[in-house]
């Protein structure tokens, strides 16, 4: 396994030993490789293999396949070809790691806190602990990891004998009883590991805690080192490069400008809902003014171009909050047809909205359904309801002379 001997190497030459057809893709397995296969919580290493794009690098029984997306006959097997991992990844990747180590041996010393999981994604690194921690032990955690990145401690690997195993503080036990491999951060880590990782601590370059959150019985705590820490500064400060160009405000005033701005939002909407209702109240008093009487009875037959369901049920309901009134409300809006059938309470039930809405409108395709008193569904498209309408005003004429 030649990746755990030098992570640094890059580029090498090596022998197609088999070429296999997989599922989606295909697997080269290499005579030796540099490649670092999936496991142990670190993603696989990608880069090319002669002209073959590397996608993963994986573990399958006793193989490591090279994964690529282009078909290769082959008459690739027994070839000498040139190999390259993609370096600024894998460095990137052996930070992380690193750093993982780091911040797990940090939070052991400080906090008696084990880690329980870790996981390595393309952009973040997450470890989980077995305990929960404050905001206060969490800055005092990325200060020590820090401090101690900064001190250029040298990182070693060991393969111990089981009488040196035994001898050695290890922070977790290994998960395998053989080839024991174990990584030393000098003096001051001890980890069965079979990742990579970088020469001295130095290398990692800086550990920077991104956000925490409650798991299990503890805490999960997201992080990035590194090439991932200055990815994530350049973005935040694109970000908040581009606030300062929109708000036209300097750095340390966009957070209260943007507080400012949310608050104006806030009273804004609230004003505009006030204005909304009163708009509606005034709406709703025309309609209400605006109707065919049977009997008593008052049908209003509502017609709403631009509206929601929302508003029509709105409009509606206002109305029907009133005693005497039947209203047939139809609205278009983004190319969708709503229908709204509502009725005072005190209307008798012989006049079901729920059974005018099923004999109407479904057979038509619309969806919907409610109960004797309201019923409410649409129709994706625009419906001629005009026709409809009259009917089911017919209808409803001719249902109350009977009641009468």
């Amino acid at each position: 396994m030649k990746y755990l001997n030098d992570a640094y190497v890059n580029e090498f030459s090596a022998e197609i030993l088999s070429v296999e057809k997989l599922e989606n893709n295909f697997g080269i397995v290499l005579r030796e490789t540099y490649f670092y296969p999936e496991g142990g919580g670190q993603p696989g290493d990608r880069g090319t293999i002669d002209a073959f794009g590397i996608i993963d690098t994986i573990v399958a029984e006793d193989r490591i396949l090279h994964i690529t997306n282009d078909a290769i006959d082959t008459e690739f097997i027994g070839k000498t070809v040139n190999c390259i991992i993609d370096g600024k990844r894998r460095f990137a990747l052996m930070q992380q790691h690193t750093g993982q180590h780091l911040l797990s041996s940090c939070a052991d010393k400080l906090y008696d806190a084990a880690t329980v999981g870790f996981h390595i994604g393309e952009d973040y690194v997450t470890v989980d602990l077995d305990k929960k921690l404050s905001t206060d032990e969490i800055e005092t955690l990325e200060g020590l990891a820090n401090d101690t990145i900064w001190a250029n401690i040298e990182v070693m690997a060991h393969y111990p004998t089981e009488d040196e195993l035994k001898a050695l503080p290890l922070r977790k036990q290994p998960k395998v009883t053989k080839d024991i491999r174990v990584i030393e951060i000098k003096d001051f880590d001890f980890s069965p590991c079979g990742g990579t990782h970088t020469k001295t601590t130095a290398e990692i370059g800086i550990l920077k805690i991104k956000k925490t959150e409650n798991y299990k019985s503890g805490v999960r705590i997201e992080f990035v080192c590194g090439h991932y820490a200055l990815g994530v500064f350049k973005n935040q400060n694109q970000i908040v490069s581009e606030l300062m160009q929109v708000y036209s405000v300097q750095e340390h005033e966009v957070v209260d400008f943007a507080k400012s701005n949310l608050e104006q939002v806030k009273t804004l909407k609230k004003e505009i809902l006030l204005l909304e209702e009163e708009l509606l109240d005034y709406s709703v008093n025309a309609l209400l003014a605006n109707f065919e009487d049977y009997e008593g009875i008052k049908v209003v037959k509502l017609s709403e171009d631009n509206i929601g369901m929302n508003n029509l049920r709105k409009k509606c309901g206002k109305i029907c909050s009133n005693p005497n009134y039947i209203v047939i409300g139809t609205a278009s809006d983004a190319n969708k047809t709503h229908i709204v059938l509502n009725k005072s309470q005190n209307i008798p039930d012989e006049i079901d909205m729920n059974g005018l809405f099923k004999s109407y409108f479904a057979p038509l395709g619309c969806k919907g359904g409610g109960n004797t008193t309201s019923s409410q569904g649409g129709f994706d498209g625009q419906l001629d309801t005009d026709s409809i309408v009259e009917e089911i005003e017919s209808y409803i004429e001719k249902t109350i002379e009977n009641i009468n």
